[in-house]
Formats: structure tokens, C-alpha cells, sequence
């Protein structure tokens, strides 16, 4: 269900014909070969500093036994939600940023032995900043770093986790405007 949600705000975002010189950013994120998606879709109005988007991050991380690398346990953590920048050179092409999202950050832990798991979730507040520049007219990268306060434990019978909030952005994406 969520991989059609995916499809159709693409499809959605490459039909848009702005009638101003608005701009969309539909980014997708280096770490896409780690396990999973991550995008992220913004807008901005011309001439403003301002960029609001949506932002969705899912991987999976298997670790291992380090003496027999037998796999123990296997986490998905999942961080979905709404997000907005404050770009600081709007006349050129590249620029820093700051911005704050909110998350709905999800952990889920899973004994491979057992077959135990255990999930923990928080909606948090996100803020930190980054680079982002435009490569000729119609691609562009992005490079961000956003932190919390908010931790989350799992914790199986052969494992536990502890995570506190970090929420790197390495994307690259195209430009409609």
C-alpha cells in the first residue's frame, strides 16, 4: 500500500505545470541500496526562502555474530513525515539551510534465533541543516544532517537496542519548475 502512495505523489509531482516559476524537488536518497526507500518531495514558491516537504526513510540493518557470523538479530527503523527549510541564498543555485521536521520514527527488533521482536515508536521533533545545490537546471543534490532528543529501546531476549535520533539526508533528485 505504501509503495502506491510512492507511485502516485510521483506521478502526481511529474504532471504538476506550476502556472508561477514554483519550484519541486523529488529526491531520492543515496542510501536507497542499504535496504530500503528514502525520499523526499518538497516545494517551493518563488522568490521565497521558505521549502516545505515530506520526507520518508525506511531500512533494514541484519547484525551479526562477530566470532561466527551467524546473523542474530534483524532491525527496521522506519522515519516518516513533514519537513521545512529555511534556505539562506535563494539567488543562487547553492545554499545552506536549516530546517525542523517531524518524524514518526518506528523501530522494530527481531531475533533471528527465536523469532522474538519488539517495537518502539515516538513522533519527535528534528532540527539540524545542510547544503543543497542545483546541478544545470533540472537535478540537484542534498546534504543534511537533523537530530532529536528522542531515543528509542527495543529489547528481544538474546538482544536490545538503543538508538537516539539522527536523521542523515544524502539526496539526489530532480528539479521541476
Amino acid at each position: 500500500m505504501k509503495k502506491r502512495i510512492v507511485i502516485w505523489l510521483f506521478i502526481l509531482l511529474l504532471s504538476a505545470t506550476p502556472a508561477r516559476a514554483d519550484e519541486f524537488r523529488f529526491g531520492l536518497g543515496i542510501f536507497n541500496l542499504a535496504g530500503g526507500p528514502d525520499f523526499q518531495l518538497n516545494f517551493r514558491q518563488e522568490n521565497s526562502h521558505w521549502q516545505i516537504g515530506y520526507r520518508h526513510n525506511h531500512w533494514v540493518e541484519t547484525f551479526e555474530d562477530p566470532f561466527t557470523g551467524r546473523e542474530l538479530t534483524e532491525t527496521t527503523v522506519t522515519m516518516t513525515g513533514p519537513i521545512v527549510c529555511y534556505l539562506f541564498d535563494i539567488e543562487s543555485k547553492n545554499t545552506y539551510y536549516l530546517g525542523a521536521s517531524l518524524l514518526q520514527w518506528t523501530s522494530t527488533e527481531k531475533s533471528l534465533m527465536t523469532g522474538e521482536s519488539d517495537t518502539a515508536s515516538v513522533t519527535a521533533p528534528f532540527f539540524g541543516g545542510g547544503y543543497m545545490g542545483q546541478n544545470g537546471k533540472s537535478t540537484y543534490y542534498n546534504i543534511g544532517f537533523f537530530f532529536s532528543g528522542a531515543e528509542l529501546k527495543t529489547e528481544t531476549s538474546v538482544s536490545s537496542e538503543e538508538t537516539t535520533g539522527l536523521d542523515v539526508q544524502m539526496q539526489i533528485g530532480i528539479v521541476l519548475n
